[in-house]
C-alpha cells in the first residue's frame, strides 16, 4: 500500500492521547462541608495513579476511530504493477495537415513546414504520423493505415521526407472538408491528434463543422501562421461586364491596417488611386480604351497572391445542360416540357439542352431519375460538375444511396393533406441567394401536391437548404468529389407541384448555372480542371479564370469561434505508446480505488459506537435515583 499524502500519518501519534486520558489521576470532583470538622486543618486527599487502564473497550473504539481518520487523510491506494507494456492499440495517430491554399503561398507555407518539422521531431517514436495537405479538399500523402504499418524507427523520417511534396496551389480553403476527411481517413482504431498548420483565415469554409459529433479520442491542435502586425491585404476580382464596361470588385480584409491602393489596367499606363476601408469592398470601372483582353493589377498591400485579375472577350458562351431523361418535350405532363421552355437564352449566354452526355463537361445536369446513368452521373459530378436530381418517386432516391454508399435507407411518400408549401429556406445559400430580396423571397405561394421523405441516413451527407412547412427536407446540397449534387424531393411536373408555373422556376435553374461557374464569363480556379488563374483556352474560345475571392480575407479566425463550433481543440498531448508504461498516475489510482472514502465511513461508524458505549457506561456508573 502507498499513500498520496503520507505526511498525515504523523497524526497517528495522537493515539497516545486517549491512552493518557485513561491513565489520568482520579481527583475528587465535589467538596462536601461537615460542620463538625470546621475546626480541623484542610488536608488534600491522598490520590494514587492507577496502574492499569480502565474502560478498555472504550479506549479501543477511540483509538481505532482516530487511526482510521488519520489513514483516510493520508489517501492510501494499492499501486498498479509498474512497467506494464501498453497494448499497441493505445498508440496515438498524429495527422499532420498542411494548408496549401492560395493564401498560404510564399512565406506562410514555408513557416508552416518549418513548424511541422519541429512538431514531428518532438513526437514519440512509437506513434504513427500521417501527412496530408489541403485546400479545397484533402490530399493525403501518407495515409494513417500505412503510417501505422511502418516500423517505429522509420515513421519520423518518412513523414519528414513527405513534407517536401507540399506545394501551394490556387484553390480556396475548405477547412471543414479537410478536418472531416482526416477524421474519416484515420478511423476509430487509435487516439487521433490532428495538427493543423494553417493561416486559419476567416475566408475558410466551416459550414460542415456545425453540429458535428466528434470521437472521444480526437484532439485538434492548432498551429496558426498569423500575419505580422500591421498587415494589409486587399484582393481584386473581375466582375461580369455590363454594357461592355469592364468592372472589378476590390475587397479589403477586415484586419487590414491600410485603406489606400492603386489599380493599373492593361492598355492604360496611368495608375488609379482608390480607397477601400478595412472590412469593406467597392466596385470600380475600367477606364476607356482598355483592350478586349488583359489584366488589372492591384498594388499597395502586403500580399500579392490575389492582386491580379484577367478578362477576355469571346463569343457568347453556350451553356450545355445534360438532361438524360428521354421523355418527349411536347408532353405537358413531364418535366422535360417545362425544362426546355425555362432554359431560354439570356444576355450573357445561350442554352442548349441535350439528352446524351456532351463531349465537354456540361454546365448543369438535370434528371428526375427516370433514366439516369449513375456511373456517368457520378463521373460528371466528381470531376467538378453540378447536377440536380428531382425525385419523381421513392425509387429515384436509390441514386442517392448508390452515390454515397448508404445502406438500408428507404425513402417514403409523404402523407400530404390537400397540399404542402415551402417553409424554411436558407436565403444565404448560393442557390437561393438571388431571392434574398424581400420582393422575391416568398415561396409560400407554391403548392406541392406530392413529395418524397428522405430518412436521416440519406440527408446526413448533405446540407438542407430548404424545408417544407412540415419540416421535411425539400432541397439538399451534397458535395461529391469536386462537384455538387442538388436534390429536390419533388419535381415540377404538374402532378407533383406548381413550381414550373411560377416566376421562381427559371431563375432557380439559372442560379444553378451561375453557381456552377457558367454562363456569365466569370470562372474560378478548378473550372474544367484549370488550376491556375489567368487567361486559358477552352475549346475554340478563351476564358479568364479567377481566384476565389474568399481567399483575400486574411483576418485570423478567433479560436473561440472554432470552439463554438464544437471542435475538440487541445494543447499537444503525447499519447503513451508500446514503449512506455501503461500505469496510471498515483492520483488517478487513488481516485479510482476510493479507499480513503471507505476509511472515513469506518471512522464515522466507530465514533458512533464509541459515543453509544460511553453513554451506556455513564448511566451504569451513575444510576438514577427514585
Amino acid at each position: 500500500m502507498a499513500f498520496l499524502a503520507p505526511f498525515f500519518l504523523a497524526g497517528l501519534a495522537a493515539l497516545a492521547l486517549p491512552v493518557l486520558l485513561h491513565l489520568r489521576k482520579n481527583r475528587p470532583k465535589e467538596t462536601v462541608v461537615f460542620s463538625s470538622l470546621m475546626f480541623f486543618d484542610d488536608q488534600p486527599p491522598i490520590t494514587k495513579r492507577r496502574s492499569r487502564l480502565q474502560d478498555i473497550l472504550l479506549l479501543i473504539l477511540r483509538c481505532i476511530a482516530l487511526a482510521l481518520l488519520v489513514l483516510a487523510f493520508a489517501r492510501p491506494f494499492f499501486p498498479a504493477k509498474e512497467d506494464t507494456p501498453a497494448p499497441p492499440a493505445s498508440a496515438a495517430t498524429h495527422f499532420i495537415l498542411i494548408d496549401t491554399s492560395a493564401s498560404m503561398r510564399g512565406e506562410p507555407l514555408e513557416n508552416s513546414l518549418l513548424a511541422a518539422r519541429g512538431t514531428i521531431k518532438e513526437l514519440p517514436d512509437g506513434d504513427a504520423i500521417a501527412i496530408a495537405t489541403f485546400s479545397d479538399r484533402l490530399h493525403i500523402l501518407l495515409d494513417p493505415a500505412r503510417a501505422r504499418s511502418l516500423a517505429p524507427g522509420e515513421r519520423k523520417a518518412t513523414a519528414l521526407s513527405l513534407l517536401d511534396e507540399a506545394k501551394a496551389d490556387w484553390q480556396a480553403t475548405h477547412l471543414d472538408d479537410a478536418i472531416l476527411s482526416a477524421v474519416a481517413a484515420a478511423g476509430p482504431e487509435a487516439p487521433l491528434q490532428i495538427h493543423l498548420f494553417s493561416d486559419l483565415q476567416k475566408g475558410a469554409t466551416l459550414d460542415r463543422l456545425r453540429g458535428e459529433s466528434w470521437p472521444d479520442a480526437l484532439r485538434i491542435v492548432l498551429h496558426p501562421q498569423a500575419p505580422q502586425d500591421g498587415w494589409t491585404n486587399a484582393g481584386v476580382q473581375m466582375l461580369p461586364a455590363e454594357k461592355q464596361i469592364r468592372r472589378v470588385r476590390v475587397t479589403n480584409a477586415a484586419g487590414s491596417a491600410k485603406s489606400s491602393f492603386t489599380l493599373e489596367w492593361s492598355g492604360n499606363p496611368a495608375k488609379t488611386t482608390i480607397t477601400v476601408a478595412p472590412g469593406e469592398s467597392a466596385i470600380f470601372e475600367a477606364p476607356e480604351g482598355v483592350p478586349n483582353e488583359g489584366k488589372v493589377i492591384l498594388a499597395g498591400d502586403d500580399h500579392a497572391f490575389d492582386n491580379e485579375a484577367a478578362w477576355t472577350t469571346s463569343a457568347l458562351p453556350v451553356v450545355k445542360i445534360w438532361h438524360p431523361d428521354p421523355s418527349e418535350i411536347t408532353d405537358t405532363t413531364e418535366s422535360s416540357y417545362f425544362l426546355h421552355r425555362a432554359m431560354q437564352p439570356t444576355a450573357d449566354y445561350s442554352v442548349e439542352v441535350v439528352n446524351t452526355p456532351p463531349a465537354e463537361a456540361p454546365a448543369l445536369t438535370i434528371t428526375d431519375g427516370k433514366a439516369a446513368d449513375i456511373v456517368a452521373l457520378r463521373k460528371v459530378i466528381e470531376e467538378g460538375g453540378t447536377a440536380l436530381l428531382a425525385l419523381r418517386d421513392v425509387a429515384s432516391a436509390k441514386i442517392i444511396e448508390e452515390l454515397f454508399d448508404v445502406k438500408d435507407a428507404q425513402a417514403t411518400e409523404a402523407m400530404v393533406q390537400d397540399h404542402a408549401r415551402f417553409g424554411e429556406i436558407d436565403l444565404k445559400s448560393p442557390v437561393f441567394a438571388p431571392f434574398a430580396d424581400p420582393r422575391y423571397s416568398d415561396f409560400s405561394g407554391i403548392r406541392i401536391w406530392k413529395y418524397r421523405v428522405l430518412p436521416a441516413a440519406l440527408t446526413a451527407p448533405g446540407t438542407v437548404l430548404a424545408r417544407y412547412d412540415s419540416g421535411d427536407p425539400a432541397w439538399i446540397s451534397y458535395p461529391l468529389g469536386k462537384g455538387t449534387l442538388h436534390v429536390f424531393t419533388t419535381t415540377w411536373r404538374p402532378a407533383d407541384s406548381q413550381l414550373a408555373l411560377t416566376t421562381k422556376f427559371a431563375p432557380l435553374l439559372h442560379s444553378l448555372i451561375a453557381n456552377a461557374g457558367q454562363g456569365r464569363g466569370v470562372y474560378f480556379v478548378g473550372h474544367n480542371g484549370i488550376d491556375t488563374p489567368g487567361i486559358h483556352a477552352e475549346g475554340e474560345r478563351r476564358i479568364a479564370i479567377q481566384l476565389d475571392p474568399s481567399e483575400s480575407e486574411l483576418t485570423p479566425l478567433p479560436e473561440a469561434d472554432l470552439r463554438a463550433l464544437g471542435l475538440p481543440l487541445d494543447e499537444p498531448v503525447i499519447a503513451k505508446t508500446s514503449a512506455m508504461t501503461a500505469t496510471l498516475s498515483s492520483a488517478e489510482q487513488e481516485s479510482r480505488q476510493r479507499i480513503g472514502w471507505w476509511l472515513l465511513v469506518g471512522a464515522a461508524l466507530f465514533y458512533l459506537a464509541e459515543t453509544a458505549w460511553a453513554a451506556l457506561a455513564s448511566r451504569r456508573a451513575n444510576p438514577a435515583t427514585s
